[in-house]
C-alpha cells in the first residue's frame, strides 16, 4: 500500500515518500497523449545551460558597477545551481568544454546606482537657544538605491526574451550626528548597495528559481491492483536531483502562436504529486490521486519540481511583491 499515494495540488506539503515496492501489484493503466506530443529532443534535455552577460548601462560607469554587477552574477549563478541548471559561461560564447550553446541566457542591466544622505535637526524646545539646540545630535538618513532588470532570453535560432524581471530597492540606515553633510564611511556605504542587492536578488530565488529547474514529462500510468494507490513514471530521475518525498507539480503546457509569429508556450498546473522510493538514474515513479486533478493527467504532460517560496512568504524577509515585477 502507498503511504502518501493521494495527494491534490497543494496539499502535499510534509507528505512522507511513498514506497511502491513490487511492481507487480500494480497494473499498467493505458494513457491518452497530449497533442502534440513532445519530441526526443525535448525529453532528452531535461536540465538548462545557462549563460550571464551584463549590458551597458546608460549613465553609470563601469567602474562604479563592478562589484554590483559580479554579485548579481554569483545570486544568478547560486540560483542556477539551486534549480540544477548549469552555468555555462558569461558570455554568449560556447565554453570550450560544452558542446552546446546555452538554452537560456540571463542579461543584467543596471538603470539606478545612487546614494543620498538626509539630515534632519534636532528638535527645539521653546525655551532652548540656537546654541543648545546646536550642540545636540541631528538625525542622518543614509540611502542606498537601486534599480536593474534581468532578460531571460530563450536562445535558438531567433534569440526571444520569455521573461523580464525589474528589480527595484532601497536600503536606509538612520544614524544619530553632529553633522549636517552626514559624512559616512566609503565601507559602509558599500555595505548598504551590498544588502539591497541582495535583498533584491533573494526575491528572484523563487520565480527564477521555478523557470529554470528541471523539466521531465509523464511516460507511464499504474494503478494498485487491490488499493486505489496511483503512481505515474516520470522522465526525471537521480542524475537531476530528484530524491524520495519530493514535492512535484504536473502540468499542462500549451502552445500558440504571437501575432509576430512567434510560438508561444504557457504552463498551468494541474496536479501536485510526491516522488516514491522507486528512483533510477533517468526515471522515477510518482504518486498522485488522479481524481484531484484538474484534468486528465496524459502522456507527455510536464512535470518540474516544487519550489519553496522561501522569503516571499517570510515575516521577516524583504518585501518582494514591492522590490520584484515581471515585465
Amino acid at each position: 500500500m502507498l503511504m502518501c499515494a493521494a495527494i491534490g495540488i497543494f496539499s502535499a506539503l510534509g507528505c512522507a515518500p511513498a514506497r511502491v515496492g513490487s511492481f507487480d501489484a500494480y497494473e499498467k493503466i493505458p494513457m491518452n497523449r497530449v497533442v502534440p506530443y513532445p519530441d526526443q529532443s525535448e525529453i532528452e534535455k531535461r536540465t538548462h545551460d545557462i549563460a550571464l552577460i551584463d549590458r551597458d548601462a546608460i549613465g553609470l560607469s563601469d567602474a562604479i558597477l563592478a562589484e554590483p554587477r559580479a554579485q548579481v552574477r554569483r545570486a544568478l549563478a547560486a540560483i542556477a545551481l539551486d534549480s540544477r541548471a548549469a552555468v555555462v559561461d558569461r558570455s554568449l560564447q560556447t565554453a570550450p568544454d560544452r558542446v552546446s550553446d546555452p538554452d537560456y541566457a540571463l542579461a543584467t542591466q543596471f538603470s539606478t546606482y545612487r546614494y543620498a544622505s538626509e539630515w534632519k535637526p534636532p528638535f527645539k524646545f521653546l525655551w532652548q537657544s540656537q546654541e543648545d539646540v546646536a550642540q545636540k545630535q541631528g538625525t542622518c538618513t543614509h540611502r542606498a538605491e537601486v534599480e536593474f532588470e534581468i532578460q531571460v532570453i530563450a536562445r535558438g535560432k531567433n534569440d526571444r526574451v520569455v521573461r523580464t524581471y525589474a528589480l527595484e530597492h532601497a536600503v536606509e540606515q538612520a544614524n544619530k550626528d553632529v553633522d549636517s553633510a552626514c559624512t559616512i564611511a566609503p565601507v559602509a556605504r558599500a555595505v548598504m548597495f551590498e544588502n539591497a542587492v541582495e535583498d533584491a536578488m533573494s526575491c528572484l530565488t523563487f520565480p527564477l528559481g521555478e523557470l529554470l529547474s528541471p523539466r521531465g514529462y509523464v511516460t507511464g500510468h499504474r494503478k494498485e491492483r487491490d488499493g486505489q494507490g496511483h503512481i505515474y513514471r516520470i522522465s526525471l530521475g537521480a542524475e537531476h536531483g530528484i530524491k524520495p518525498g519530493e514535492k512535484l507539480a504536473v502540468r499542462r503546457e500549451q502552445r500558440s502562436t504571437s501575432p509576430a509569429g512567434e510560438e508561444v508556450r504557457l504552463e498551468s498546473i494541474i496536479a501536485g504529486g510526491v516522488v516514491t522510493d522507486q528512483i533510477k538514474a533517468q526515471r522515477s515513479w510518482i504518486a498522485i490521486d488522479p481524481a484531484k486533478a484538474t484534468t486528465e493527467i496524459l502522456d507527455g504532460d510536464l512535470v518540474r519540481p516544487v519550489l519553496s517560496e522561501g522569503l516571499l512568504s517570510s515575516l521577516s524577509g524583504p518585501k518582494c511583491d514591492r522590490i520584484v515585477r515581471e515585465r
